[in-house]
């Protein structure tokens, strides 16, 4: 893969997925957290944060909206500022939809305070046809 967007998919101890992404107009790969996704969100796209980016990665086209940085950190109000900044390979989105699957659980997380989050509806990113 020469144009490698994302790298190191791996389950977090929130039970779902983080993963090391280079979008477009960013000097360095940074950390991204993907949210988790429960009955009643859509699964058309997954959200996705760093610590100074959020944005979402479509689930059947691979396309990627990316807010400026923010030194502060951005969070869901900063979507609305989100623009077009990459585009995932076929290759990559199917690595990226086979890690969330791979994290779908009614009480996702593993951590020294028991905390669980509901990740169930990642059990349909596969369910989206183009």
């Amino acid at each position: 893969m020469s144009n490698q967007i994302i790298a190191d998919l791996r389950k977090n101890c929130m039970g779902t997925v983080s993963f090391n992404g280079k979008f477009a107009g960013m000097r360095k790969a940074q950390n991204f957290i993907v949210y988790p996704m429960h009955s009643g969100n859509s699964t058309e796209s997954a959200l996705v944060q760093s610590n100074t980016r959020i944005g979402r990665i479509h689930l059947t086209t691979g396309e990627v909206l990316m807010s400026p940085s923010r030194q502060g950190g951005s969070y869901n109000v900063h979507l609305m500022l989100a623009k077009p900044a990459d585009a995932l390979s076929a290759e990559e989105l199917l690595l990226f939809k086979s890690a969330i699957f791979a994290t779908a659980d009614g009480k996702a997380g593993n951590n020294a305070m028991h905390v669980f989050t509901d990740n169930s509806a990642a059990l349909e990113v596969f369910g989206q046809v183009q």
